[in-house]
């Protein structure tokens, strides 16, 4: 395998659990072979001197009749072209193989109706041998997992089993309609420079450090990631919050502040608003106008409880939501200051109309699922998800899914700044972050923008479009896009470090081009790439961002494909 093949060649997860192991061998009477077909020889053909003779039971023990059966050596590694062949067991679920001596996995399927079970065996045959045992199914189960390709296209295979499998383009692979069990799997690149085996057991994360092919092959454990939990009105998880921002919205307190008439953020401990429903508006009887009829008009108020009653509050807030739901927006949810929109420990999502910030300042958005919106037209009129505008300052959006919008899912634009976006999951859009407007609209040069361990994936063009500005990107995760992960353009000045481009463009520099399809000189950026890991081979001549590097202190880390899975298994709503 060469050494820039993957560095994790495998995350596996079991979606059902269970053991390879059929259940304890019981000896069959005397005219049990006799009643066997003989149709399933193997291996050996007719000179074979060993024997297999199995009855298949349903997991009540009754016998599972006309079950699929094949045999393949326990070693067997699938080319993906050849299929092995499978026999039937009779009507009583009995089956008989022939087989040389050797080790041998005997997988089985049965299927009735919409109900399928399987069962693998592993059979070790000596000289004469017959080997008789009971076999009950149990429910199929599917191991999926995660390989970051590289030069070398990547196979994923079941060892002993005829299971073939190519990831996709983010690396991800299912091995579905698997028996319940713990299965060796095989990961080899295509070359077949090097490959490495390990065993799966289910609810196992395994990571496996096979960078360089000349050294021993580690696999390792990591923990899964913590699920958030409900900070329970406690000021101290505020804080502890507080101390994981990092980037231009450093500085940030939301509820934790008050932001005065010059912008500036002072310490101040706010009220807490608890949701307690997911209405938005309610229509009410508007007794002050009544007509001939004596029927009286109808007025729409804020619902009491709801999301938009605690946004709107005077002061700092921390808004905390008493239950899941979705959170249907009637109206743009238009924010001020000093706010902590906070959705750790529910399962928070925001729909509709979107959320957003006017001359606002001191704001964050936390553990917030923004899902499918109340406009769906594929043009400008479609509002953001979240839109941050107009000389916005000191935001955090942190843990955030932005799980489908038809243009573009964020944005941060019209001279606004001291912005970071953290460990956000960006799909199904076409765009994932709009930062600023084309030149030829409006020139934004005072704009800053961090974008640090997010995760974009499934979008139709661009992960960030960045117009003018100053935009820091390092840990990001780009995956699955048709155009560029970054544009860079309108002189936007983009320091981008330490990202892993999985796509064939990483970085353009431009946002127009003639009919000829040669780039506008007038629409560059400018960038400078540092420690990124590119699908496509080095990072090229972009290496100049007018000076431009980030102040701030932070810490980036190298992107292999380490960081890579985390920022997958991490990013988004938890």
């Amino acid at each position: 395998m060469m050494s820039s093949l993957f560095k994790i060649c495998g995350r596996l997860h079991g979606i059902a659990s269970g053991t390879l192991a059929a259940s304890a061998a019981a000896l069959f009477g005397a005219g049990l072979l006799s009643a066997c077909s003989n149709d399933g020889k193997v291996a050996g053909g007719t000179e074979a001197e060993s024997t297999i003779a199995l009855q298949v039971q349903l997991a009540d023990g009754t016998p599972a009749g006309h079950s699929r059966v094949r045999m393949l050596p326990e070693d067997f590694l699938s080319d993906g072209e050849s299929l092995a062949e499978w026999t039937e067991s009779d009507e009583s679920g009995f089956v008989e193989f022939s087989a040389e001596p050797g080790k041998y996995a005997v997988e089985i399927r049965n299927v009735k109706g919409s109900n399928a079970a399987g069962a693998v065996l592993n059979i070790s045959l000596d000289t004469n041998d017959t080997a008789i045992d009971t076999v009950k199914l149990g429910e199929l189960s599917s191991i999926e997992g995660f390989v970051v390709p590289g030069s070398a296209l990547s196979v994923v295979r079941i060892v002993g089993l005829d299971r073939f499998v190519v990831p996709d383009s983010t690396g991800h692979f299912v091995i579905d309609s698997l028996p319940a069990g713990n299965f060796k799997v095989n990961f080899v690149d295509s070359l077949e420079n090097n490959s490495v085996t390990l065993k799966f057991a289910p609810g196992d994360t395994l990571y496996v450090d096979c960078s360089d092919p000349d050294s021993e092959i580690k696999v390792f454990k990591q923990p899964e990631p913590d699920a958030s939990k409900y900070p329970d009105k406690d000021w101290g998880e505020h804080a502890a919050l507080l101390s994981q921002i990092e980037g231009y919205a450093v500085g940030t307190l939301g509820a934790a502040g008050v932001t005065d008439s010059l912008g500036e953020i002072s310490k101040a401990e706010g009220e807490i608003c608890i949701v307690t429903t997911t209405e938005d508006y309610l229509i009410v009887e508007d007794t002050t106008e009544v007509d001939s009829a004596g029927v009286a008009a109808t007025k729409a108020v804020i619902a009491p409880g709801s999301l938009r009653e605690c946004a709107y509050k005077d002061g700092p807030t921390w808004v905390l939501f008493e239950k899941s739901g979705t959170y249907n927006l009637q109206s743009p949810l238009r924010l001020k200051k000093d706010k902590t929109i906070d959705g750790r420990g529910r399962d928070i999502r925001i729909a509709g109309l979107g959320i957003l910030t006017d001359v606002s300042s001191n704001l964050i958005f936390e553990n917030l699922t923004f899902t499918a919106p109340a406009i769906t037209v594929l043009d400008t009129s479609s509002r953001r998800a979240l839109s941050i505008h107009n000389g916005s300052h000191h935001i955090w959006v942190d843990h955030c899914t932005f799980e489908e919008y038809p243009l573009v899912e964020l944005d941060v634009k019209r001279g606004s700044y001291g912005v970071t976006v953290s460990w956000s999951r960006f799909e199904n859009a076409q765009t994932g972050v709009l930062f600023g407007l084309p030149a030829d609209i409006i020139k934004e040069p005072d704009q800053k923008l961090t974008m640090h361990h997010n995760y974009f994936v499934n979008l139709s063009e661009n992960g960030i479009r960045a117009h003018g500005g100053s935009l820091h990107a390092y840990n990001n995760l780009f995956a699955d896009m048709e155009s560029a992960g970054i544009e860079c353009a309108d002189s936007a000045k983009c320091f981008i470090e330490s990202n892993v481009f999985n796509i064939a463009e990483a970085v353009s520099l431009y946002s127009l081009a003639d009919a000829d399809g040669v780039p506008v000189d007038t629409t560059f950026g400018f960038a400078n790439m540092q420690g990124n890991r590119l699908m496509a081979g080095d990072e090229g001549a972009a290496a100049d961002s007018l000076g431009y590097k980030p102040d701030y202190k932070y810490s980036a880390d190298i992107a292999d494909a380490d960081n890579a899975w985390f920022v997958k298994i991490d990013s988004g709503a938890r």
